[in-house]
């Protein structure tokens, strides 16, 4: 009868991976039998404690309970016990308890996952104290270019909570980290060099949604501001085209994959990295 239990046990695991926020956007860095395990993990541990929960309910919890003169019956084992007998017969007794179990490993998983989203929904309640009113202004104008929405005055709160849950994801990835930051942050420019040698300087307007194969830097949707190339040579950047004097309303997807260098970009600091160069110094330090 035990082995009846395994259903479940995989049942809830899958259920922790897939329905919780935190564990689904970080489902891609499992692979093959790490996979696996992790998911027997969590739902032998949905096993156990709906096996403790049980015991405890079926030892010291009274089978109907008074509230407001109502009586409220709280013998599952009966229940079910009623359901199988006609079935089972002799096996009715074991089979009530597995299904007891199972039941409440499935559903400690849900709750589970329902737990981890609220806590991210109280999460995204503190993100307007965070955040300037100026970011949450730009956000909601990246939002409405990408969505062409119309009739939106404030960011919605499962949108709040995907700004928390990406900045805890994408912490652990420098490059990942810098799109993150231009994808919030008013002003914040990148540079970014592609492997063909072509340069786009702009702001993130998007991140990829992750999936179970792949995390979110599967591409990035900047609005550019310039774009150009590196010499062949010297790598120098030669800057070719200027967006904003022909139009704001432009949008680029870039696969991360074809990204090998991506740096905050200063206008400033470029300008004087052209002015170094035309000196030709050839100090490094000073």
């Amino acid at each position: 009868m035990l082995l009846l239990l395994i259903l479940p046990t995989l049942i809830s695991g899958y259920i922790v991976f897939t329905k919780h926020p935190y564990n689904y956007y970080r489902l891609h860095r499992y692979d093959g039998q790490l996979l696996y395990l992790e998911s027997a993990k969590s739902g032998f541990m949905c096993t156990v404690c709906s096996s403790l929960v049980t015991l405890f309910v079926n030892n010291y919890v009274p089978p109907k309970v008074d509230i407001f003169g109502y009586d409220f019956n709280l013998d599952l084992y009966s229940f079910f016990y009623s359901i199988i007998l006609p079935i089972a017969h002799e096996d009715a007794d074991e089979l009530t308890w597995v299904l007891l179990i199972a039941t409440g490993a499935i559903g400690l998983a849900y709750f589970y996952a329902f737990w981890g989203a609220a806590r991210l929904r109280l999460k995204a309640v503190d993100l307007t104290d965070l955040l300037s009113i100026r970011r949450i202004k730009l956000s909601i104008k990246r939002h409405r270019f990408l969505m062409r929405r119309k009739d939106e005055s404030a960011l919605s709160s499962k949108e709040k909570a995907k700004i928390v849950l990406m900045s805890s994801i994408l912490k652990d990835s420098p490059m990942d980290a810098l799109f993150y930051n231009s994808y919030l942050i008013d002003g914040f420019y990148l540079m970014i060099t592609m492997d063909d040698r072509k340069v786009y300087i702009g702001r993130v307007l998007s991140l990829g949604e992750p999936n179970e194969a792949e995390g979110m830097d599967q591409e990035i949707t900047i609005t550019p501001y310039a774009s150009g190339y590196r010499d062949k040579d010297t790598l120098g950047v030669s800057l070719t085209t200027k967006y904003n004097e022909v139009s704001r309303d432009v949008a680029l997807t870039i696969r991360q994959d074809k990204i090998i260098l991506a740096t905050h970009f200063s206008e400033d600091i470029y300008e004087e990295f052209q002015r170094n160069l035309k000196r030709k110094s050839s100090y490094v330090l000073c």
